[in-house]
């Protein structure tokens, strides 16, 4: 009797393999001898379930208490694309998919290493999710890599269904807004973090790899900055610097600045802002919370809607809507451009939209209430804050010390950088061939 479940398991390589040499006038009773492929034996019915589940296909034979077990899966899947949320000019273009083995595949051709482990672990009591953990011998830092084991191995779940789900198991501080787990869609960029010594995080269904642990900087790095000169990749880190700044902080800082502070205004530009905020019924306060409020509803509408749709939507909401409250004096045109230019300044680094969302609106908070004496307190807890977050016990802004400084808002030649990150590996510093 022969157990697969149909969609799962590719019949084809089953009549080859398994019915043909069974049906073979050669055949003499010895099952062994007669598969043509790999196969496992078990007497455990657990396994035999989840093991047909997962794609296999099991093989009962008269007189035999054992059952085949042999590895034929063929799933329905997406071909190796590029990440849209990780393009890049000069790079690999190939991106993960839902198949895992397909993504273990992926980082192996990067890292041809023996040394190179994939553990396999199973998640959800319902699903039973096939999840892996990537990483190298003697490289990899062991404290993080047993603290991620002992997490995932306490985590009591029905389902396990994306990367994200299981990220929030996985994350230290789940009411921060910065993750100290990193996400990413690019093989070279997972590989490039084992080679640091972290521990990637594949599960089956979801085209991302969650690495861990990951440091606060890294949010303002992209894998062509280790493609293109050292010049031009150090520039893009600071502009990227420089757009998280403006994002979270100038829609409180103009509040501040318009609010209790206009003598820091130019008084050409100052006549310019009065004249135009006397044609509008509301503080420019309001005015920017109604605009950063109206920016991320057509944004949250534009990325649900189709495409092409979406598109659209985008288009009518920033000129015609934008345009038609200014003509119609509901806000003015300075609250306008300021909110566009936070809006603009937020697509440079996607990866932290929380914590963007999060600190823009503190800061407008504290803005509106105490002028520029409030963006410096925020400032200072902000930094507080992040100063004392930590990921899996290494500090996110390590990254800032005087060891690490070859990579973090600027980056120096490839050639100069002969150490792995030294907060996250203790013990194999040195990069081999550096």
């Amino acid at each position: 009797m022969i157990v697969y479940v149909d969609g799962l398991a590719d019949k084809d390589l089953i009549d080859r393999d398994i019915i043909m040499p069974l049906k073979s006038p050669l055949f003499d009773g010895n099952i062994g001898l007669a598969l043509h492929a790999t196969f496992t034996e078990t007497e455990d019915l657990t396994k035999f379930t989840q093991s047909v589940l997962g794609g296999f296909v099991g093989l009962f034979y008269g007189g035999c208490s054992k059952v085949f077990l042999v590895e034929f899966r063929k799933y329905a899947m997406r071909s190796i694309e590029e990440p849209k949320a990780e393009t890049v000019v000069r790079g690999p273009k190939e991106g993960f998919n839902e198949n895992i083995r397909t993504n273990t595949s992926l980082i192996r051709r990067k890292i041809r290493n023996p040394k190179l482990v994939v553990e396999n672990v199973s998640v959800g009591k319902q699903t039973n999710t096939n999840v892996e953990l990537v990483y190298i011998s003697g490289i990899v830092n062991t404290d993080v890599l047993n603290t991620v084991r002992k997490q995932i191995s306490q985590i009591d779940a029905g389902m396990m269904l994306e990367s994200g789900q299981l990220e929030q198991y996985l994350d230290d501080n789940p009411f921060s807004p910065v993750s100290g787990v990193g996400l990413t869609q690019k093989p070279d960029v997972a590989a490039a973090r084992i080679l640091e010594g972290r521990v990637a995080v594949l599960i089956d269904g979801a085209p991302h790899a969650l690495t861990i642990p990951e440091l606060f900087i890294e949010n303002l790095h992209t894998a062509e900055d280790y493609y293109t000169r050292t010049v031009y990749s150090s520039i893009l880190r600071i502009l990227r610097l420089i757009g998280l700044f403006v994002t979270v902080m100038l829609p409180g800082l103009a509040v501040a600045i318009m609010t209790y502070n206009q003598e820091m205004i130019p008084s050409v530009f100052l006549s310019s802002i009065v004249s135009a905020m006397q044609k509008t019924p509301m503080t420019v306060s309001a005015e920017i919370l109604v605009m950063t409020i109206m920016f991320e509803l057509l944004k949250e509408a534009g990325t649900r809607l189709p495409q092409a749709v979406g598109s659209a939507i985008s288009i009518v909401g920033s000129l015609i809507v934008g345009e038609a409250a200014v003509n119609a004096g509901i806000v003015s045109e300075p609250s306008v451009i300021i909110v566009a230019i936070a809006a603009v300044s937020s697509f440079i680094v996607p990866n932290l939209n929380e914590f963007v969302l999060v600190y823009r609106g503190f800061f407008w908070l504290m803005g509106s209430m105490m002028g520029l004496i409030g963006i410096g307190s925020g400032f200072v807890l902000m930094l507080t804050q992040l100063i004392s977050e930590k990921s899996y016990g290494i500090p996110i802004l390590s990254s800032f010390s005087k060891n690490e400084i070859k990579d973090s808002f600027i980056r120096f030649p490839l050639k100069t950088m002969k150490c792995r990150p030294s907060s996250i590996e203790k013990r194999n510093i040195k990069r081999e061939g550096a």
